[in-house]
Formats: structure tokens, C-alpha cells, sequence
């Protein structure tokens, strides 16, 4: 089975269970704009609409002064409650059925199917003008069954920032890297030539470029008995990683915190992160601070998972046509601009993409071209059980016998939830 491929569309067979819910469930949404609304023409306008946003700062800051906005232009005021992204899915299946849900609330595309399963979300009328406005690969990722589900946000990956005082130039290969770590990492000092957090997310860069992968793929549409994370390809790239380990130049336990405070401490050559830590990372370097793309794994740029995050209306709401101007609101040109300008996060709209000439955004940009996917059918939620196959094997477990039986439980997890 060849490793995944880069492609921009999803096309995803959904469950009878999905299209019985869509059926029997969803409201008459035909012909509501925002113009139609202030005219009274569309449902009544509500004094308030929930949004939940994520349990983040930041996230915090960029959505307050959206909704501010909104409120002054619409009159509605917005009450917005901090929900972990891992916790929303769980808990909006709890609160909504009992009118104590969001009307809006924020999710990453691999989540998606999982979502839809569950009946958590209304899908979104879009006009072919507002579909141009987003890239291709944004409006995909939240397309289920021929029905968009949200308001892209962002587009992100997972690239790597160097240090220049440390190193002039970025490793080529992750032999390179190996090296170097070897010459420079003085753990007595908390100083390290490379550091990765042991999570699935990043390491999947490992597993894929030796030929590893999720799910078996064809023209799009994924394959959810035919899991790819336990073959020759993915034990070869977790030992590549594990050899770090072995060799005492990366941390058998590791935060992201502790990561992040290292290496805007100058005390790491090299770090694998993502756009959120682009204004962090430059504030604590400054001209120090670079980016670049993966360092080649297996002779060609190691690949990385692609993620697309989005506004989605809560099935629930009982202002629907009004979440749904409101995520439309908060993803316009003026607000896309806004949230790349606080977050340091690529909104997937292209006139914003041709405008970036900022040169720490190049070794994004770049990765994002080798990127895979993340899948967005239901089964992907028990994937996320790898993170405890990194964990044993960062105790010493042996790597082929770890993998053989999370598989082994990733399956069982799939075949008991019907997905």
C-alpha cells in the first residue's frame, strides 16, 4: 500500500444513520442571507447567540473583538464560553439537547465525520461567490456527504523553527539532525540540538515518510478497515524516532509547554510546531527566530499532517440562521485579516495567502505543500489512541509489538462504534 498522497478534495461515504438524521431533523435553512434577515425575512432576531470558543489566550482576544463588532452591527449581543476543542464534541452532545449549547462553537476538519455521526451540526448554505472566497482544499474539509458543515478559519501544519544563533542553517535530513542533536544537546544545561513533542500529530511525519499511513485511500474516499499504522513503513519510522530517544538527545517525557518555554528560552537548535507559536517564538527571538520545512525523512521532505479549523452551527441552536451569519461574520475578509494579523495563523482565503511577505512564514508555506490530510470520517476519533503507543515506546517498548497492538484496539474501537 503506497503511503498517502497529497489531495485537496475530499469525497466521504457517510453512514444511513447520518442520512436519517439529515432527513428526518434538520430545518428549512432554503434562502436565508444576511440581508434577508435584516429585513425580517429570515427567522427572528435573537438578543444573544452562545459561542464557544477554545480554552486558549489567544483565542480569546481575536474573538472578543470579533464580536464586538458583530454586536454593533446586528444589535445581538454574543456570550461565549472557553471549551477545550477535545471536550466540545463530548459536551455539546450532552448540553444541546437540553438547550444549554452553543450556537456556534469552533472544531478542527478531522473531527468532522465524527460530528456529523452524531447529529451535532446543521450544514451551511454557501453561494458559489462565497465558496470562491475560501481555497479549495478549506471548503473540502468540511464538505460530508456533498454538505459544507462550516466557516474555515484557518489552515495550519506543522513545520520547523530554527534558532540562528544557534544554527545558521536548517538541517537538510533528519540524519542531519540526528548529528547535530548528538554534538550540541547538553542535558545537564536543559540544552537540546532538536526537540518534537512525543504526540501522534507530529510524529506521524515519521510513520509517513517510510511508507505508514492512516487509512487506505482511493479517489478520495477512505478506507477504515484498512489501517496502515502497524506496517513495515511505520515501524521503520517510529524506530528512526525512537533511536533519538535511545541515544538520550530527546526527553522520554516532553510537554509542549515545556518545549515551547525551551526554545524561546535560545536553549534548542530546532523545534517541530505549528503557526500558533509563530508571535510567541518571534517575540522571545526576534531576529533569531527562522523557519523552515521538515527535514527530509527517507530521501524526500517529510510529510505532515494538514488541518483545517472552523465556526460550525450547533444542530441545536435555536437561532440557526443567525449562527450561521455569525460564522460567516467572523470569516469575512475584514475578520480573516484580523485573526492572521493576532494569531499568526494562514486564514484559507487566497488574497490573503498572496499577500504574506513576512519571511518567517516561508517555511510554512512550503510544508504545507507536502502535507496529508488529516481524515475526516468518524473512525478517525479512535486513531488518536496512537499517542499511547508513543508513550510505551518512549519507555523502552519494543516498537513493532506496540504498534501491533494498538492497531489491534484502534480496530476493535471501529468496529465496536459502527464506523
Amino acid at each position: 500500500m503506497e503511503k498517502l498522497k497529497v489531495k485537496w478534495s475530499f469525497l466521504i461515504v457517510i453512514s444511513s444513520l447520518v442520512l436519517v438524521l439529515a432527513a428526518c431533523g434538520e430545518p428549512d435553512r432554503d434562502g436565508a442571507n444576511e440581508s434577508d434577515l435584516e429585513e425580517g425575512q429570515g427567522e427572528e432576531k435573537p438578543n444573544e447567540l452562545v459561542v464557544w470558543i477554545n480554552d486558549e489566550d489567544i483565542a480569546e482576544d481575536v474573538a472578543k473583538e470579533m464580536f464586538d463588532k458583530y454586536t454593533e452591527e446586528t444589535g445581538i449581543d454574543i456570550v461565549f464560553n472557553r471549551v477545550a476543542l477535545p471536550d466540545q464534541v463530548q459536551d455539546l452532545g450532552l448540553a444541546g439537547p437540553s438547550g444549554n449549547g452553543p450556537d456556534v462553537f469552533f472544531q478542527p476538519h478531522d473531527s468532522l465525520g465524527d460530528i456529523v455521526a452524531q447529529g451535532l451540526a446543521l450544514p451551511m448554505d454557501y453561494s458559489a461567490d462565497e465558496m470562491n472566497q475560501f481555497s479549495d482544499v478549506a471548503i473540502d474539509a468540511f464538505t460530508y456527504d456533498d454538505e459544507i458543515y462550516g466557516a474555515p478559519v484557518a489552515v495550519e501544519t506543522y513545520f520547523a523553527y530554527y534558532n540562528k544563533s544557534i544554527m545558521e542553517e536548517p538541517p537538510a535530513t533528519i540524519e542531519d539532525v540526528f548529528e547535530f542533536s548528538k554534538e550540541y544537546t547538553d542535558t545537564s544545561q536543559d540544552q537540546y540540538g532538536f526537540l518534537v513533542a512525543p504526540e501522534f500529530y507530529y510524529l506521524y511525519s515519521f510513520i509517513n515518510s517510510h511508507g505508514g499511513y492512516v487509512f487506505g485511500e482511493e479517489d478520495g474516499v477512505y478506507d477504515p478497515t484498512d489501517i496502515g499504522l502497524n506496517n513495515e513503513g511505520a515501524v521503520a519510522g517510529l524506530t528512526q524516532y525512537k533511536e533519538f530517544i535511545d541515544e538520550g538527545i530527546l526527553p522520554r517525557t516532553l510537554t509542549v509547554d515545556v518545549m515551547d518555554g525551551l526554545f524561546s528560552e535560545g536553549k534548542v537548535g530546532m523545534v517541530i510546531s505549528g503557526p500558533w507559536n509563530l508571535p510567541i517564538y518571534e517575540a522571545a527571538l526576534g531576529e533569531d527566530l527562522a523557519t523552515a520545512p521538515l527535514p527530509q525523512m527517507n530521501g524526500e521532505v517529510a510529510p505532515s499532517f494538514v488541518g483545517v479549523k472552523s465556526w460550525l452551527v450547533s444542530y441545536y441552536s435555536e437561532h440557526p440562521e443567525w449562527a450561521e451569519d455569525l460564522a460567516k461574520f467572523l470569516t469575512n475578509d475584514e475578520n480573516s485579516q484580523y485573526y492572521y494579523e493576532v494569531t499568526g495563523e494562514i486564514p484559507p482565503r487566497p488574497e490573503i495567502l498572496d499577500d504574506i511577505t513576512d519571511p518567517l512564514y516561508a517555511g510554512y508555506a512550503e510544508q504545507i505543500e507536502f502535507g496529508t490530510p488529516m481524515p475526516n470520517i468518524p473512525a478517525m476519533s479512535a486513531v488518536w489512541d496512537m499517542d499511547d503507543a508513543i508513550e510505551m515506546i518512549n519507555n523502552g517498548e519494543d516498537v513493532a509489538e506496540v504498534l501491533d497492538e494498538i492497531v489491534e484496539d484502534i480496530k476493535a474501537k471501529i468496529e465496536v462504534s459502527g464506523q
